[in-house]
């Protein structure tokens, strides 16, 4: 039973247009427009600022409105931003379907195409104002791809929040009546139309209060469930006896939600980090200091432990909402996601039916995890992924990975987009050492030459207007490859290129582009997007049954060439400084050229503050977060904000660090001889103790060739077997791969080869004597390539050590990863073996963690006989 007492001194908050999407919502989920994207409502704020500043001086624009209301039972602030309030001196008193004829009945000033869009700015012919003196009219802006002449009238939801502001601002200023318009522009067209309504002060207030009686029993829901939070967060207690170091390290991130400040913590594997994180969260949620906790992770697997911990502390007393999210394509019932209501059935009414489907899991369970979600959807026929979405709302803490806060495209839209001002959200952030390269990967786009070129044949005689923007894109991304001939032939490179990037092949180069060459591009492919953005929208509102056919034909292809094209163009909008743009496939030494522009994002740090600075704080955290201020650059850290390195718990001595010094695994060195030591330095290792090890190699085709050598030497025999990590394991190879190491034998041998970097190089958690020894070859750094080469070349720019941030740093993270799953338990025992010369060199030994403690430099042929002695101490 839910608590039944709750604070009615606190104010539930909610935006209007929060509050109006939630009630009015209708209908079917169709995303077969490409849905909201971010470059889209990017265009949008610009066309909103266009026509606020051609409405003139009277025009008071974006407006702060907000209001305190009272159900009798709970006190609900309404809070919003009405993007124009002016003095109507025209039709007010027309209803919406009475200005919709006459829409139809007067197209004189308007073009064939559009019969009812009015030029941006311009205003439409209405019947003469009636009306004793002008009304205070409250103007909604939306932006559309739908043509205007086809609307027969406003959306309901986008009329009932501008509904929602003409009541507040009647009732904050005490008038008779107001007025609604709502100003519907086409962002391709630039036109505009508007609808216009009247409401006195009785039907404005009888309407608004209606609403407020349907909202008033989720009003109550939420401050029930707050209350009983707060209550229980307050009186918990942490669950174990803390261990050295715990105490000070939950300190530090309360001391840091304190502040409202961020906090870069480096904690070694057993400082319980999960643990050390959540409960200060919690206990400042039950202070006051916050309202709900976002727990981000960059694996499902890692997300795992944050549940089980949320599990052990609602054993002890802990009240709250917990919500999991997880990917669309994981939890669709479907065998393949398709959101329209041809495809899925659950789609068709979705949004007539979720409400309740959301007020039954809401009032029924606590712990909304992916199976009780899938469960009550399925009762009651919604989409498990969209009812999850819902049911954060009312979360006290949501799960999930990092792309619902960093993500422009998939970022949670209600909490994290939308021009919110800062929540008092707590963002924990394990295992952030990975959130620089995917931030990366988020932030920058490419196009190439031949996408675009083989996606233009497929709409040849479908959409002439979209072939025709095609190929002028096609020619721009063409333009490349001939000024670099042309240059060359010159020796000049003076206008469109300034640095040849060295890469792997400086057969095929790369050249950094000039602003122009981008400016040029970005321009061919915004007009590319907007006609295919066009075709979208008309798909789904006005197609025919021969239209759809026709698309459905290409439908696949057509999807993911605009999901690619308008990430492009909305990368290309935002990019600033932290950018270098470049040019690939310039074609010399390699046949037919594909030049393709690269928009890379070098300094992920700006976007990623940002979207911290939607919460109050921030705490990222890792095993692996050496050296600290790398991180703390690269992670979005200002000066003022902290950073910590955690004593680990664990007695340094139960762990063997041998170094294999005599062996180079240098591109230029690798050869049959180097292979045969390193083989034979692997056997050493493994010999002086029968039990599980993983190894793990710089690449597959590296592991391929010692694999052969190895297995040839040393065959598998009846005291040894052998595992070996493949480049596409589904599921359920990887499940087998690691509960073969369940399997603990004193008088066998189990040896994993595995990639550093992959599925089992970190968040796997082989304990006790499940895994005894792990094995690394080589420094774990990135392939050489033209990514790392900018950004090598763009950190010596900036005064840094460039090879540091774009080879030796992530490397290392990397190494240290797999060595971290060798001893997870403060009862474990296992060696860690590293091979390649270069540890031996300090540049190297100071990224060592503080507690590898005396570290064996040997030679291969000396490495079995230490290893020998370490085992002879502990067994």
């Amino acid at each position: 039973m839910r608590d039944s007492l709750y604070c009615m001194d606190k104010e539930i908050r909610i935006s209007v247009r929060d509050l109006v999407e939630f009630i009015y919502r209708e209908g079917d989920i169709d995303t077969r427009s490409g849905g909201v994207r971010e470059e889209a409502m990017l265009e949008g704020a610009r066309m909103h600022r266009k026509i606020q500043k051609q409405a003139g001086p009277d025009y008071m624009a974006e407006v702060p409105l907000s209001l305190v209301y009272s159900t009798g039972r709970i006190g609900l602030r309404l809070e919003g931003r009405a993007d124009g309030i002016f003095r109507s001196d025209t039709s007010a008193e027309y209803p919406v379907e009475k200005l919709a004829e006459d829409f139809a009945k007067h197209p004189a000033d308007v073009s064939a195409e559009e019969s009812a869009d009015v030029s941006a700015g311009e205003s439409p012919e209405y019947p003469a104002e009636d009306s004793d003196s002008p009304l205070w009219t409250i103007d909604e802006i939306k932006t559309t791809y739908q043509p205007l002449g086809k609307m027969k009238g406003p959306v309901p939801v986008h009329l009932a929040q501008a509904r929602c502001y003409a009541y507040i601002y009647l009732a904050q200023n005490d008038l008779d009546a107001v007025c609604v318009r709502m100003t519907y522009c086409n962002l391709v067209t630039e036109k505009t139309r508007a609808f216009r309504e009247k409401y006195s002060r009785r039907e404005i207030t009888e309407w608004f209060e209606e609403t407020m009686r349907e909202y008033e029993r989720w009003a109550v829901l939420q401050a029930e469930c707050k209350a009983q939070c707060i209550r229980s967060a307050k009186a918990l207690e942490f669950p174990f006896p803390y261990r050295e170091g715990q105490r000070d390290l939950a300190v530090h991130v309360y001391h840091t939600i304190y502040h409202g400040r961020k906090l870069y913590l480096e904690a070694p594997t057993g400082t319980g980090k999960t643990i050390c994180t959540l409960f200060p969260s919690l206990k400042a949620v039950g202070e006051g200091l916050a309202d709900r906790i976002f727990y981000l992770t960059s694996k499902t697997v890692t997300g795992i432990v944050a549940l089980d911990t949320f599990r052990l502390l609602r054993s002890k007393g802990l009240h709250l909402v917990r919500v999991q999210l997880t990917a669309k394509e994981k939890i669709c019932p479907l065998e393949k996601a398709d959101c329209n209501p041809e495809s899925c059935p659950r789609a068709k009414g979705h949004f007539d039916r979720v409400n309740e489907a959301l007020y039954d899991i809401l009032t029924s369970e606590e712990d909304l995890g992916r199976e009780t979600i899938a469960d009550y959807a399925a009762r009651h026929n919604v989409c498990p992924f969209e009812l999850s979405l819902d049911a954060a709302l009312f979360a006290d803490a949501v799960v999930g990975d990092y792309n619902y806060l960093f993500d422009p495209h998939a970022r949670l839209r209600r909490f994290f987009v939308g021009g919110k001002q800062r929540e008092r959200y707590l963002f924990l952030i394990d295992e952030a050492h990975n959130l620089v390269d995917r931030a990366r990967d988020m932030y920058s786009a490419v196009l190439s030459k031949e996408e675009c070129r083989t996606f233009r044949k497929e709409v040849r005689g479908v959409y002439p207007k979209l072939w025709k923007s095609l190929g002028k894109l096609v020619t721009e991304l063409g333009r490349p490859a001939r000024i670099l001939q042309e240059s060359e032939a010159t020796s000049g490179m003076e206008g469109n290129f300034s640095v040849r990037i060295t890469g792997p092949d400086d057969r095929d180069p790369a050249m950094t582009a000039a602003p122009e060459t981008v400016e040029r591009i970005s321009g061919e492919a915004s007009a590319v997007y907007m006609e295919m953005q066009e075709i979208l929208s008309t798909l789904q509102k006005e197609a025919g049954a021969a239209q759809r056919e026709i698309f459905a034909g290409i439908r696949d292809s057509f999807l993911n060439f605009y999901f690619n094209i308008s990430h492009f163009v909305m990368i290309c909008d935002g990019m600033e400084e932290d950018y270098v743009c470049y040019v690939t496939g310039l074609g010399q030494g390699h046949g037919k050229e594909d030049p393709a522009l690269h928009l890379y994002c070098v300094d992920p740090a700006a976007k990623l503050a940002e979207c911290m600075e939607m919460g109050r704080s921030s705490i990222l955290f890792s095993a692996t977060f050496l050296p600290i201020q790398y991180y703390k650059r690269l992670l979005g850290g200002r000066p003022e904000d902290y950073e910590v390195s955690a004593r680990s718990a664990f007695d340094p001595g139960r762990q063997g660090i041998f170094i294999a010094s005599d062996v180079t695994t240098r591109y230029r060195d690798r050869n049959m001889s180097q292979y045969e030591r390193i083989a034979r330095g692997i056997h050493n290792a493994v010999s002086e103790r029968h039990g599980n090890y993983l190894v793990f190699f710089p690449s597959y085709r590296f592991m391929e060739s010692v694999l052969l050598l190895y297995t040839g030497m040393f065959p598998e025999n009846e005291e040894t077997s052998y595992l070996v990590q493949s480049a596409r394991m589904r599921e359920e190879e990887r499940k087998a791969f690691l509960s073969a190491f369940e399997n603990v034998s004193d008088s066998h041998s189990r040896i994993g080869f595995c990639v550093l970097g992959g599925i089992f190089s970190e968040g796997i958690d082989l304990r006790r004597d499940r895994l005894i020894g792990v094995i690394v070859v080589g420094t774990g750094f990135p392939q050489v390539c033209v990514e790392r080469e900018v950004l090598r070349q763009y950190f010596d720019g900036r005064g840094d050590n460039g090879f540091d941030y774009a080879y030796r740093f992530p490397g290392m993270n990397k190494v240290l990863q797999a060595a971290g799953r060798v001893i997870r338990t403060t009862d474990d025992v296992g060696i860690i073996v590293l091979m390649d010369e270069r540890y031996a060199a300090n540049a190297y030994r100071r990224l060592f963690p503080a507690g590898w403690k005396n570290e064996n430099y040997l030679s291969i042929d000396r490495i079995g006989d230490k290893i020998a002695r370490f085992w002879d101490e502990w067994l």
